[in-house]
């Protein structure tokens, strides 16, 4: 594990970057060796400064913090390793930073032992993600899985049948017989695991298949 960790912060609120300062400045084997509140700043200084870690806030003015990520891994560079901290538990913002190159997720309420620790790991190679990040990639993988659940035609048909056509409507309008339309709502049923039209119309909405 890597002893001595020299750790580099991006925020554009003064009052955390100075909070963070005086709390990692008390820790044996950590040193902060910069302190920026932007974007611009942090890939201006980067290079030269060579820290281990960057603890970096998403919601920068100016360049995004996702946009740090990205420039750091189109550059090619092995440092330094980016550790996410930030308030927000988007889940669409977790999943865009980790797959940018993020090498940790940790959120602001945190503790100070859990930050701390987070530093440590990343910095020693290996990567730590906050609970919130698990949770968003298991809802992300369930989304995924969702939207390959059911064959266009299929989706066409619930739309219809959640815009209140009948079964005699949904055929004419799609050119096919009424026990055609039923197959596909059978269909639908099994698969989202409903009995009743109601019911796999507000499944489907809930999982985001339907406009």
């Amino acid at each position: 594990m890597t002893e001595h960790v020299k750790v580099f912060i991006v925020d554009d609120h003064e009052l955390v970057r100075e909070g963070l300062r005086l709390m990692l400045s008390r820790c044996d084997g950590i040193e902060v060796v910069g302190s920026v509140a932007s974007g611009e700043e942090a890939l201006a200084q980067v290079e030269a400064i060579d820290p281990d870690v960057m603890l970096l806030d998403m919601r920068l003015t100016g360049i995004h913090g996702l946009d740090v990520i990205v420039s750091l891994a189109r550059a090619g560079k092995l440092r330094p390793r980016v550790l996410v901290l930030t308030a927000h538990d988007d889940q669409d913002m977790v999943l865009k930073a980790v797959r940018a190159g993020a090498h940790g997720y940790i959120l602001k309420s945190a503790s100070r032992n859990e930050l701390i620790g987070a530093i440590r790991r990343v910095a020693a190679g290996d990567q730590f993600y906050d609970s919130v990040v698990v949770k968003a990639f298991l809802r992300g993988d369930q989304r995924q899985r969702d939207a390959t659940l059911l064959t266009s035609r299929e989706r066409e048909i619930l739309q219809m049948a959640a815009d209140g056509l009948t079964n005699r409507e949904i055929g004419s309008r799609l050119y096919v017989s009424v026990g055609t339309v039923k197959t596909h709502l059978d269909n639908i049923y099994r698969k989202l695991e409903v009995s009743d039209r109601a019911h796999a119309v507000a499944i489907a909405l809930r999982r985001g298949l339907l406009d």
